[in-house]
């Protein structure tokens, strides 16, 4: 069996090595290559050809439609094997993101400020610089499927193709919402590092442009940090007990990562949705630790979480390696329509002057941003003017738009009431009101805190079952004249307290003894994310994430242990049970004392429950409680 065992992996590092990108039988290399010395424009692509602006398509829903994923998947193949000398090539347009920390396009670096890449993290600027960028990956992309399209032979093939082509646009991964039945959280596409391919040169066994990008070559001081500066390919999950130099990806653990994360990611985006109506507090999760606010949360922050563990120790865990892996494009994608989606609730609300958290490649941390900040490096015209965020407001003006945003599928107030339905029915069932709609009831006599009789609980024994299997009370224990009370953890730390993420854990109760029986513990009510490098970084700033509490809290009022939602209730159980413990990147925990600047605090809110076509109403947020200041 062993042989056979043996066999089998040789045979597969074999494949692996043979594998090439897709052959198009002719010399591509002009498609591929710059020939033109001006600066490179981020444009608008072209409307459909019945007028319309195309829409961004969820992956799934384009794998079902076989000419334009044939496209995609042929594009994202030569795309991948251009020259990485040239400032169109898959590398370099990765590499503007972060590493390898080196002019693009003629935009030289800022005094002081050529170790970062040119994305603003921490910066209310993240929301917008994403989009000239993610169009320059779309804008590449398309012209090169194009292309394709117009090498098929065959009439007919040619004219499907071409016709696939016309309205192409980049797909994301919908990260947010459970897969279809019998299908994989993350899409099985990203899987296997060979493919069977279809193309205008025949049926051929390729190189998966989505499983990884393979460095050609690799410049091992440009990527900085070991052991992923030695890997000649990007990673997910690697594992490292097998191979330090050549770790195999193991997508599984990261799918099972990143489905692990799916209720806490809904409550999140569901708060955010409903509770958020500041661009900036919303935007960024530099902004509101800032301000001194009570609201932490923030579309950067629950977007880092799909970083830390979309990577799982490879390189979207890293952030200014991340680029690279072609996952970071979907991710990105998804989080640019979370915004569009956002917008369409808040249409007002726009961005208010902000000090850069961290420094870019050309800002440092401090300078002022504002909607007039240019988005570097991507011209809008060729007199040099670049893109800014007024200029960037509305994704139609890059020449495409979202199913959910899309503006011609009616007025601005039937769009807005059909998303609320939408975000009601993606994202409320993770929620203490849909959990209490949706599952079954198990209510226990009150014994514990607050309006109950006092039990004695044994702080070294006490673990609930506080899992979203576990039973939920009556809504008349937790609603009261139409409102509920959420409860909400948030952590704020010194960005430059960290070299790499980390995930703060908070218990019901003690963890477990192994940390890495932390994600599967009964009495875990959750993480926070936190991502930051000090190399990436060098800023005095604050960033926050946030992490509700109450879906867990409604499973201690089913258990008895408190009566309801109530301050009075929950205050006490909290002081004597909730317990937050840090893991680092390097499955470590930390001691919250190392750590500069770490606040970790409880707030809670009224809120009203939603009729039809609304969503929650918040009420004034209150702090509650400090467990580390």
């Amino acid at each position: 069996m062993a042989h056979v065992l043996l066999f089998h992996t040789l045979g597969t590092i074999v494949s692996l090595v043979c594998a090439r990108g897709y052959d198009f039988g002719v010399d591509v290399s002009r498609l591929t290559r710059r020939q033109v010395t001006s600066p490179i424009l981020v444009g608008k692509l072209p409307l459909a050809v019945n007028g319309t602006i195309p829409v961004r398509q969820e992956i799934r829903q384009m794998i079902a439609d076989k000419h334009k994923w044939d496209l995609f998947v042929l594009a994202m193949s030569m795309f991948q094997y251009a020259d990485q000398g040239d400032p169109l090539s898959f590398y370099q347009i990765a590499g503007i993101h972060g590493v390898p920390f080196i002019p693009w396009n003629g935009v030289e670096a800022s005094p002081g400020a050529n170790q970062s890449g040119y994305c603003p993290h921490s910066s209310v600027l993240f929301p917008t610089w994403h989009r000239p960028y993610l169009a320059l990956y779309e804008q590449q992309m398309y012209s090169m499927a194009n292309a394709i399209a117009a090498m098929f032979t065959n009439a007919t093939e040619r004219r499907l193709y071409q016709l696939a082509a016309s309205d192409f646009r980049a797909p994301y991964w919908d990260w947010s919402q459970s897969p279809p039945p019998g299908e994989t959280h993350l899409p099985e596409v990203f899987w296997s590092p060979i493919i069977v391919q279809s193309g205008p040169n025949g049926v051929q066994n390729i190189k998966n442009p989505l499983f990884s990008y393979q460095f050609h070559p690799l410049d091992e001081d440009a990527l900085i940090w070991n052991p992923l500066k030695q890997w000649n390919e990007t990673k997910r999950g690697p594992e490292m007990d097998v191979s330090m130099t050549e770790p195999p990806s193991n997508n599984s653990k990261v799918n099972e990562a990143l489905l692990s994360k799916l209720p806490e990611i809904q409550q999140r985006l569901y708060v955010l949705f409903s509770g958020y109506h500041d661009y900036n507090a919303f935007s960024n999760k530099a902004w509101a630790a800032s301000q001194g606010l009570s609201t932490m949360d923030s579309i950067e922050s629950v977007h880092d979480l799909i970083h830390i563990y979309g990577g799982s120790k490879g390189h979207m865990t890293y952030v200014p390696l991340s680029s690279f892996d072609p996952l970071f494009f979907f991710h990105h994608i998804m989080t640019d329509r979370l915004i569009a989606m956002w917008q369409i609730l808040n249409p007002s609300a726009w961005i208010t002057p902000m000090p850069a958290g961290e420094t870019t490649f050309t800002a440092v941390k401090g300078t002022m941003q504002t909607s007039k900040t240019a988005l570097t490096p991507f011209y809008f015209a060729s007199d040099g003017t670049f893109w800014d965020s007024d200029m960037s407001r509305t994704t139609e003006v890059f020449g495409y738009t979202y199913a959910d945003t899309d503006p011609s599928r009616g007025s601005d107030d039937a769009i807005r009431r059909s998303l609320i339905d939408k975000i009601n029915k993606w994202y409320a069932s993770s929620s203490p009101i849909g959990q209490m709609a949706n599952t079954r009831h198990g209510d226990s006599r009150p014994q514990g805190f607050g309006h109950a009789s006092k039990v004695n609980i044994q702080a070294s024994t006490f673990r609930p079952n506080v899992q979203l299997s576990a039973n939920n009370p009556s809504s008349s224990r937790v609603i009261k004249n139409s409102k509920y009370t959420e409860w909400i953890a948030n952590v704020r730390i010194d960005a430059k307290a960290l070299e790499g993420s980390c995930a703060v854990y908070f218990f019901f109760g003690l963890p477990p003894t192994d940390v890495f029986q932390w994600e599967r513990a009964q009495n875990l009510a959750g993480s926070v994310g936190i991502s930051s490098m000090k190399h990436m970084t060098r800023s005095e700033s604050k960033i926050s994430g946030a992490l509700p509490l109450t879906s867990a809290l409604i499973k201690m009022v089913a258990a008895g242990y408190i009566a309801d939602l109530s301050p009075a209730a929950v205050t006490p159980l909290l002081k004597r049970t909730l317990h937050f413990h840090i893991l680092g990147s390097d499955d470590n925990e930390i001691d919250p004392a190392s750590l500069d600047g770490l606040y970790v605090g409880i707030n809670s809110a009224d809120v009203k429950i939603p009729g039809a076509n609304e969503l929650p109403v918040w009420g004034q947020t209150t702090m509650r409680l400090d467990l580390w200041v």
